[in-house]
This record gives C-alpha cells, structure tokens and sequence, in this order.
C-alpha cells in the first residue's frame, strides 16, 4: 500500500534460475521503488526483452536452455540500447569479461554485493538517458571507451574528430593494432547528425568470403542452402546511422568490388533479391595496413580506396605518444578497480618507470588489459613493479642490441608471445585478449614468426 503512491524508478527484469536469489534481487529493487519482471530462464528472458518497456536486464551466465551469453548476443539485435548487466560465479569471470566485450553494461559476481547492484542500476539508467544524445559521447561510454591522451598527436586527432564529424564525409581510420581506431569511429559517429541511429560494427576479416555478400547485403529465404528466412545485412541494419568495417584491408577482391558498387549507387542487393534497395547509412573504416601498399602489389582496388579515403586519420602508436601513459594508466586503474571492486592507491615509481620503458607492441589496448590483470592479480597497496612484470617481457627495449630495429621488434614479439602463449596453455582466445589483439592477427603473427607448440 505504502509503495503504490511511490512511482517507479523504472522496470527491471531479472533472468535467474536460482529462485532464491532472485527473490533477495527483486526485493532489494522493490524496496527502492523499481518494478520487476522474473525469467526463470533465456528462453523467457529472450521473450521479456522482445516484448520491450524494460529499463535494464540482469542476466544469470548459467541458465537452463539459452546461456545468458546465447542471451546477450540475441538482445543485442532484439534491443540493442538495453543495457544488461550479466551475473557470474567467480569461476567464470573470464567469461563475464567477455560478455563485456560482447556488448554486456557490466557484470557482477556472485556473491553480489547489493549495494553495487543499486549503484548499477542508477549508473545504467543514467546511461540510457544519455546514449542517444549528440554529445560527445555519453557519459558511461566516455567513461568505458573513451580516448585519454593530451600530447600534440592526440590533441590532432581531437580536432580531427570535430571537423569532420559533422559531414557525411566517408573517413578512414589508419594505426597499428590495438591504437584506438573504433574509439574513434564510435567518437565521429556520437559527434554526427546521426547520433541517434545504429553504430554497426563489422570486423571484414573475420567473416569468410563465402558469407561476406550476405553478411554486409543481407540474403532472401531461400537464396542458398541453409537460408531459412529473410535477413537484413550490416547496411541495412545501420540505415539511418554509421557502419564502420573495421579491417577493410583484409576484404577479398570479389568483396572490394561489391563494396565499391554499393559505394558509387547507395543501393544494397541482398543475395537472392529481385532489385536492390537504397540505403542511407555513413561508412567509416578502419586497417592496420599500409593500403597503398597493397594497391602496388595489387591486393587493393585503387578506386575503392579513394572512395574510402575521403577523410584520412592516423592513429600514433603508443611508443610515440609515451608522454600519455601515465594518464592512460591512471585511468584503465581507476576504472578496474571500479570494476572490481578493488581499492589501490596507484603505482609505485619503480611500476610507473616500468610502463614508461616498454615498448607496447600491442598499443593502448595491450596496456589497458596489462592494467586489468594486474588489478585482478595485485596483493599491495599500490601496483609494483612485480605486478606488472608478470604481464610483460620483463626487459624493456632498450636493453636489446640485434642488428636493426626490425630485427629488434621482430625477436621481441617473438619472445613475447611465446610467453603469453605459454601462460595460458596455449589457448588462442584467451592469449590473443592478453595481448590486446584479435585470434586472426594472433594466428598471422604466429605463421609470420616462427612459433609453433612445443
């Protein structure tokens, strides 16, 4: 009686199969005047989700039928700003990790601490409200994906990002692995007229030449085997926004040409369909190859590069802009230890010289998931030297004396890798994460380097 004059924060669903613990979630939620939906399991959290007018999700990662991850990846077709906060045991917390990465708001760990889950549920809403502002870039989102730097070559990037944010112009994004190139893209799309529409994501290397025409154009029941309904591509999900493909340097020749004709008429032909459709969508795209390069030798069509190159951006690496590490490490600490719940002071002087001396082969990404761990991992009241070694070579570069700098880089991405490899028993996924790269580069630097499984 005394709750109906109250009026409703908002609706929450909570998919757990523990009945009890659910019970304990929902009656904290009551009691500060949110309304909840149970789902006993994916397969009905699927259908709360579909059926829209929910706030925020909490999802268990162990379920009977549909896994909370088999969850996450529907919901994000299903209601993509929805945020959803995924539930684990410690055991599996590198699989919350990866629900993160999938698209997950945040994750818990069970036991939950109640008060983090009320502090998640403000913090989600408040994101919510704010995600399809055109601003520059959502509060939560700046917080988690944001680019942190002040040196001059960032500053260049920022004052990129403005100008040409606001045009149609279609821009591609340069770096090495790991430098920030879809930070920046999902920067551009937040700054643009299309703010409030889709950010679709493809990554072209890895989708095989086989269902690249699908994948990017869509296909109609029934156009080849195993096409049992209509599905719309990345084109036509991002219409009305941005679709950024990243890795457009490792598309295929057939793949180019139809990307370039799709470029010159803005008209998709889904496989199978009888007459194309026209789309309205911004392309952004990303590689870590040197492009004209790859036009020399005859792997890149010249005339869909100057129709993806209208706008140019070049990412430094880390190496060159180290003047930011101390600032980028401050702010992956703060964040981690937010994220898990771990109160550290900062790095000692000796952690700091550390970071300093290493030469981030992997880039940003590489010292934002060497912070993460050592967080996970640290035992002081500061990070240490000792913390962080174990997620590095150990020898800072500028102890090595090979022949030339090629060499250099080449023996120490050897050593390295090997010994991430060897950390984790040698599995691709989880060695690939550490390193702040994908398995497909993981597989390629592998081939180019000589390592094989002992």
């Amino acid at each position: 009686e005394k709750g109906s004059m109250k009026r409703i924060k908002g609706r929450v669903l909570i998919a757990e199969d523990d009945s009890a613990f659910a019970a304990q979630l929902a009656s904290v939620l009551e009691g500060e005047d949110y309304q909840v939906v149970l789902a006993r399991d994916g397969n009905e959290a699927v259908r709360q989700i579909a059926g829209g007018e929910l706030d925020i999700g909490f999802i268990d990662l162990s379920m009977p039928g549909l896994d909370g991850m088999q969850v996450l990846e529907k919901a994000v077709g299903i209601a993509p700003d929805l945020p959803l906060v995924v539930i684990t045991g410690h055991a599996s917390i590198d699989r919350a990790i990866q629900a993160t990465r999938l698209g997950a708001f945040d994750f818990l760990e069970k036991p939950v601490n109640l008060e983090r889950v009320l502090l998640t549920v403000e913090r989600a809403l408040g994101w919510r409200q704010l995600e399809q502002k055109n601003s520059w870039m959502a509060a939560e989102i700046m917080n988690r994906y944001r680019m942190v730097g002040t040196s001059p070559g960032m500053q260049d990037i920022y004052a990129r990002i403005d100008q040409v944010a606001p045009t149609e112009s279609t821009v591609l994004i340069t770096g090495e692995t790991g430098t920030g190139k879809e930070l920046v893209a999902m920067a551009i799309h937040l700054r643009s007229h299309r703010a409030a529409g889709p950010f679709m994501r493809v990554n072209c290397a890895a989708i095989p030449d086989t269902l690249i025409e699908s994948e990017l154009f869509g296909h109609r029941k029934g156009a080849f085997t195993g096409a049992t309904e209509n599905h719309d591509g990345k084109f036509m999900q991002a219409a009305g926004g941005s679709l950024f493909l990243d890795e457009i340097g490792d598309l295929s020749q057939p793949a180019q040409a139809k990307l370039l004709r799709v470029l010159q008429s803005r008209e998709v032909e889904a496989v199978g369909a009888a007459r194309p459709q026209p789309v309205d969508v911004r392309i952004i795209a990303a590689t870590n190859k040197n492009l004209t390069e790859c036009i020399s030798k005859g792997l890149f069509r010249e005339d869909l590069y100057y129709r993806v190159c209208v706008i140019d951006i070049n990412l430094p690496p880390l190496r060159e802009r180290k003047e930011d590490i101390p600032e980028l490490s401050g702010h992956f600490l703060n964040y981690f230890c937010g994220q898990y719940n771990r109160r550290l002071e900062g790095f000692t002087p000796a952690a700091l010289q550390t970071l300093m001396n290493y030469h981030w082969p992997g880039n940003v990404r590489q010292l934002r998931s060497c912070i993460e761990r050592a967080v996970i991992l640290a035992r002081g009241e500061s990070l240490s030297e000792a913390d962080l070694r174990l997620m590095m070579s150990g020898k800072p570069v500028s102890e090595e004396a090979p022949a030339t700098l090629r060499q250099a880089r080449e023996r120490f991405e050897k050593s390295y890798i090997e010994q991430v490899l060897k950390s984790h028993d040698w599995k691709m996924e989880e060695s690939a994460a550490t390193l702040g790269i994908d398995r497909t580069n993981l597989y390629k630097k592998m081939q180019k380097l000589g390592i094989h499984r002992e």
